[in-house]
């Protein structure tokens, strides 16, 4: 009973951040969502060539060979100041990394969404929604800052900070260099808040097990 009750919130918000994906999903088909779209690379396109060396620095956060090495980190610290089962940083970690690419694949074989102009210009026809560095950024750098926080290895406010930070950079960069719409990144922090918090409950059950 007390680990349903503790499980209770973690599942509250990754349906939440579920049914948010969905709902913006089909949003991005109304012409109303698209002009915003339209309205925010109009005004990112002139500035592109500024943002384009900061931009590709804070966007590496959510490549597939730098996220698992991030939460690779994470479990290193963990480990080697801690004692305890291994398996419980190492499973809900991996999970956040491996669940930001299943997740973001997903969606986008379901959902085929034309990226910006820049970005087709590029030969980039991959579908666009949801971003998929966002996506495994937010996953990763949620689940390690909640795994951090509760092995008292760093304070919840450090946290807080070091992951919004990351994770803001990483949807940011997504949209200056032209590569996704702002509502892709939108839906790339929804589905990596969804999955960090059924990581966070894995990490949580690990505990009381």
């Amino acid at each position: 009973m007390g680990a349903l009750i503790a499980s209770l919130p973690f599942g509250i918000v990754s349906i939440t951040c579920g049914m948010a994906l969905v709902a913006l999903a089909f949003g991005t088909r109304t012409r109303w969502l698209q002009h915003q779209d339209d309205r925010l690379e109009e005004r990112a396109g002139p500035h592109r060539l500024r943002w384009r060396r900061i931009a590709g620095v804070a966007t590496l956060t959510g490549e597939k060979f730098v996220h698992p090495v991030i939460g690779a980190l994470t479990a290193l610290v963990v480990l080697l100041a801690r004692h305890g089962d291994p398996l419980r940083v190492l499973l809900p970690l991996a999970g956040a990394s491996l669940g930001g690419i299943t997740v973001h694949h997903l969606v986008k074989f379901v959902y085929h969404r034309p990226r910006p102009q820049v970005a087709l210009l590029r030969d980039k026809t991959e579908a666009a929604f949801p971003s998929g560095h966002t996506t495994n950024a937010t996953a990763v750098m949620i689940t390690s800052a909640w795994i951090l926080v509760h092995e008292a290895l760093m304070p919840l406010p450090a946290a807080i900070v070091l992951a919004l930070a990351l994770c803001v950079a990483t949807g940011a960069s997504r949209v200056a260099l032209g590569w996704h719409w702002g509502t892709d990144v939108l839906g790339g922090w929804f589905a990596g808040m969804g999955i960090a918090a059924l990581c966070c409950w894995m990490y949580s059950m690990m505990l009381i097990r």
